[in-house]
């Protein structure tokens, strides 16, 4: 039972949680009792797993937008009157290219969707989180760390997330605010061999890193311990 209920009367805010590992991550937090906010531009879905589960809200929302960003945390503490954690899930894998094949433009968009996006949120919250002593989950990936051929644009925005953590890690330890992070990713070891496993790391705790790319599009693996950290 404490299993179930570890989160009850908290609120979780997650992005891209309309599919995927995002929702997996919003149902995650509703089995540990959380009420869940997530977002998604696919409104479709979102709507549909709204109506599956039973103590979600969600709401429409590009990330790389601050209004919908506002939007999201205005609609959060207008229903709950608190904040207690927000997962920045939301992020896109582009498929391989090599760097010439890259552009300037896409990478200004991808920065702005895996790194911008995270870093407007955060900010936005960060005066809510403080008063209940909350906790930030920003999903990462080892590549940031360790590389990923052809994916030098991605590997840049998730190696940022992680360094973008870590320093948000310092700041906000004198208000009580966790900030984490969290690798989803499949591991490749030297002689390519794929190890499934997610990856669940702490900045202030463990930060080694260990290997693991994603596939173009996906968002790796899940990790069964995401509610509470």
């Amino acid at each position: 039972m404490a299993a179930v209920t570890r989160y009850s009367g908290k609120v979780v805010v997650v992005t891209g949680g309309g599919r995927g590992i995002g929702a997996g991550i919003v149902r995650a937090f509703v089995d540990s009792g959380a009420q869940v906010v997530f977002c998604d531009k696919d409104e479709a879905r979102g709507r549909a797993l709204e109506q599956e589960l039973v103590g979600t809200v969600f709401v429409p929302c590009d990330v790389t937008q601050e209004g919908d960003l506002q939007t999201l945390i205005s609609e959060t503490l207008s229903r709950f009157g608190r904040l207690d954690c927000v997962v920045n899930n939301a992020g896109y894998h582009p498929p391989s290219q090599w760097p010439e094949e890259t552009s300037a433009q896409d990478f200004r968009q991808l920065l702005e969707l895996n790194l911008l996006g995270t870093y407007t949120l955060t900010k936005l919250a960060l005066p809510h989180l403080r008063k209940y002593r909350g906790n930030i989950i920003n999903i990462s990936s080892l590549v940031g760390t360790i590389g990923q051929s052809q994916a030098v644009t991605y590997v840049a925005t998730k190696g940022a997330v992680t360094a973008m953590t870590k320093a948000l890690a310092l700041d906000e330890s004198r208000h009580g605010v966790r900030v984490n992070w969290k690798h989803l990713d499949s591991t490749v070891g030297r002689a390519g061999n794929v190890d499934s496993r997610p990856q669940c790391h702490h900045p202030r705790r463990d930060p080694g890193p260990a290997p693991g790319p994603h596939g173009p599009g996906s968002r790796g693996g899940g990790c069964s311990r995401l509610p509470g950290l």
